[in-house]
């Protein structure tokens, strides 16, 4: 009894990693393995590799928020001068709480044996990873951001607030050739006609000298009426040709 005993309480313990000095993993220096060639051993030995759980590679990636390592495990070409970026890969996704021993070994074109072996400290970066990792711009990234943040600013200002559907219609419609805004619940068109509700012909209001502005106005309105009266108050779609049958006898 008591064997049996002692023998479930130690199935039951989970085995704890000895972590050795492991200060490159800090968020602050990961990126400095991207490109080294390095060993690691995780806790995962049957899931990870039949090598006691050991993993030799080049470091392709680094997440600090995800708390994990791409390792390219795929052997080095014989021929030096082969493009390594060409060549497939064999990529193992590590986390990082469970590598048990962490040796970097040599540069990502090293040939990895410990007698190569590295300070953790030397300096690495993204520049030596296989294949190449790109820079980001991230100030054209800032100006896309900014460019579709003003485009979003600029659609919702053609909204009207608690106004009915036609008079949104009537609004894009005007605003496909003269420009316009809401000005609460009356249309402002080119700063010098203004529609207001219930926003039919005859609410169109124009200051002294804008006449020509005022008939260009009605003739968009009218258009637009009467293309919504023509398809029964639904957008038109594009027609159907019939198809024409065969004449008989030639």
């Amino acid at each position: 009894m008591a064997a049996d005993g002692k023998r479930l309480s130690t199935a039951g313990k989970v085995a704890t990693p000895k972590l050795g000095d492991q200060s490159i993993l800090n968020d602050s220096h990961l990126y400095k393995i991207i490109g080294k060639r390095v060993k690691i051993t995780t806790t995962i030995a049957a899931a990870t590799s039949n090598n006691n759980g050991a993993l030799e590679g080049v470091v392709y990636a680094a997440d600090p928020v995800l708390n994990i390592l791409a390792v390219n495990t795929a052997p080095a070409p014989p021929n030096p001068a082969t493009n390594l970026a060409s060549q497939p890969g064999n990529y193992h996704v590590i986390s990082i709480p469970h590598i048990q021993d962490f040796k970097i070994l040599a540069s990502g074109g090293g040939s990895g044996g410990e007698d190569g072996a590295v300070a953790a400290d030397t300096v690495g970066g993204f520049e030596a990873a296989v294949p190449s990792i790109g820079t980001l711009d991230l100030g054209a990234l800032k100006r896309r951001e900014e460019e579709a943040v003003k485009k979003l600013i600029q659609k919702e200002a053609t909204r009207g607030r608690g106004v009915p559907k036609e008079a949104q219609e009537i609004f894009d419609a005007i605003n496909k050739t003269l420009p316009a805004r809401w000005h609460e619940q009356s249309i402002v068109i080119n700063d010098a006609v203004i529609l207001g509700p219930p926003y039919t012909l005859n609410d169109l209001k124009a200051g002294e000298g804008k006449e020509m502005t005022l008939a260009h106005i009605r003739k968009i309105m009218e258009s637009h009426l009467a293309k919504k009266k023509a398809s029964g108050g639904q957008p038109q779609r594009p027609g159907v040709a019939t198809p024409i049958p065969p004449r008989k006898g030639g």
